[in-house]
């Protein structure tokens, strides 16, 4: 008796709506774990009167426009006083000047998966250096970024100049949050090229290795250029009376770029492997599935990109400086609020000076002088974790009626 054996696939058909049910499951999941994580990061940092005071103090300082470091002794008073350790005062300032949203903490199971997905990612960490070494001999060494930089300005006829980092001065503090701020872009940068890649329906193995190495290059590039503009120089828009710094321009314009586009590439795909399933990749399960594996394995990747770039990091973003430095002879001013509430722009010295003076501010200008007492004085500040509000308008009483009326 022979007996016939057949090779059973599954099929899935158009008019189950379990299938696209199961894939928009294994797409939003990741949703399930960061809304909650998302609410106890914010009781870990916030869990006393102290540390919501401490947060007060030092956003009172950067609401007013000026570098922790200026009033570093006075914040490291104010956190011996509420017996804050130096870890909780660094994350509680890391947490004003990076703030982590949502999209942070949909990366966090590449932290539980890692093990298993450093599988897929050891082939992208091996041309990760050398790749990352070009890139910056490209875009600094070669003055690519700092000629893109110099065409912006003469398109666009804004000025060049200086404005103080208002994290010159910050506690360390969890040393991933830095890293991890800008993170999200990098990493949906992986999922947009993998989509990308997926929409020209190449076979599976060759549509893996052109968007692993497409995610590289992007990712080197963005790392690269975020890390030598993250500095004190910024646009100044005249006609719109505006500041632009320039690491502000970059999140310009990739966040909606990438977000937008990921989000209408991964709907149309979604759509496609669910009208028009296939096999491998273009099976609707296990494109979903590729969704979540592409996601946090360039979440490794892109942490790993991180961790090189911040190697070199003062080379690279001195190096960019420099440049830009001796074409442009930019100034460097303050962007403030002065004491009855308005903002001033006002020029502190060259930029130059402030480079060469290893970022310390000139002995004759306000920010070397400036004491904290000046700071309590104005309008709206925290002092030392107590709001001090401008006083209230008294009401107007109504006048007593009149015999006649």
């Amino acid at each position: 008796m022979s007996v016939s054996r057949r090779r059973s696939t599954v099929i899935w058909s158009t008019d189950d709506p379990t299938v696209l049910a199961m894939v928009l499951g294994l797409l939003l999941a990741p949703m399930l774990l960061a809304v909650p994580a998302q609410r106890l990061w914010r009781k870990r940092l916030l869990r006393s009167k102290s540390h919501h005071d401490y947060r007060k103090m030092v956003q009172g300082i950067l609401d007013h426009g000026y570098p922790l470091q200026i009033f570093r002794a006075s914040l490291d008073k104010a956190a011996r006083r509420w017996e804050l350790p130096e870890i909780e005062q660094g994350r509680l300032e890391s947490d004003l000047l990076y703030p982590l949203s949502l999209p942070h903490f949909l990366l966090l199971p590449s932290m539980i998966l890692w093990p298993v997905l450093s599988i897929f990612a050891v082939f992208l960490i091996l041309p990760l250096v050398p790749l990352l070494r070009l890139t910056e001999w490209v875009m600094v060494d070669l003055g690519l970024l700092a000629g893109i930089v110099k065409m912006i300005k003469k398109i666009t006829n804004w000025q060049l100049i200086g404005v103080p980092k208002l994290d010159r001065g910050a506690k360390k503090g969890d040393t991933y949050i830095r890293g991890l701020h800008r993170m999200p872009t990098t990493v949906f940068l992986g999922l947009f090229a993998y989509l990308v890649v997926h929409y020209l329906s190449l076979p599976d193995m060759l549509a893996l290795v052109v968007a692993a190495g497409v995610y590289l290059v992007l990712a080197c590039v963005a790392i690269v250029t975020a890390v030598a503009i993250d500095g004190e120089l910024a646009f100044a828009d005249n006609a719109q009376r505006r500041l632009i710094p320039l690491d502000a321009i970059l999140q310009d314009l990739l966040a909606p770029v990438v977000g937008i586009g990921l989000l209408l590439l991964l709907t149309r795909q979604v759509f496609l492997t669910v009208t028009h399933p296939g096999v491998g990749l273009h099976d609707p399960i296990i494109f979903a599935i590729s969704i979540l594996v592409v996601l946090y394995t360039a979440t490794i990747v892109g942490a790993l990109v991180e961790w090189a770039a911040a190697k070199r990091a003062k080379g690279i973003r001195d190096g960019f400086h420099q440049r830009i430095i001796d074409d442009e002879e930019p100034e460097l001013y303050s962007f403030t609020r002065t004491r009855d509430g308005s903002l001033s722009l006002r020029l502190i010295c060259m930029l130059r000076e402030f480079f060469d003076n290893d970022h310390r501010f000139p002995q004759q200008s306000l920010e070397a002088t400036i004491r904290f007492e000046d700071l309590m004085a104005l309008p709206s500040l925290v002092e030392e974790g107590v709001v001090t509000l401008p006083p209230k308008k008294p009401a107007r009483m109504n006048p007593p009626p009149t015999e006649e009326e």
